[in-house]
């Protein structure tokens, strides 16, 4: 799948000027391990059968995100475009669950 950031702030994490997106060390490494996931599946249904990412469809207004962990803490944000090809995700964001 290809990977698209909404935010080129956030985007920094796959660089070595990580550190500016003011994210944790451990939560950096969590979210470039996630996104090679990310970009060797197929499809969504590659991401929903790997149980350990808890893959996720957001409700009520939320209905088009999906989101997945990067630890206990924190979800990876995104949409699926799977009518392109390969199907696209766009990162919205990185959210706090607690």
């Amino acid at each position: 799948m290809e990977v698209e950031f909404r935010d080129k702030k956030l985007a920094l994490v796959e660089t070595d000027r990580a550190a500016e997106t003011k994210l944790p060390v451990a939560l950096i490494e969590s979210l470039r391990d996630k996104l090679g996931f990310i970009r060797s599946a197929k499809s969504e249904m590659s991401l929903r059968n790997w149980k350990s990412l808890h893959y996720e469809k957001l409700s009520g207004k939320r209905s088009e995100e999906r989101s997945i962990r990067l630890n206990k803490q924190w979800r990876l944000i995104f949409t699926v475009n799977s009518e392109c090809e390969p199907p696209k995700i766009t990162v919205l964001g990185v959210e706090d669950y607690h």
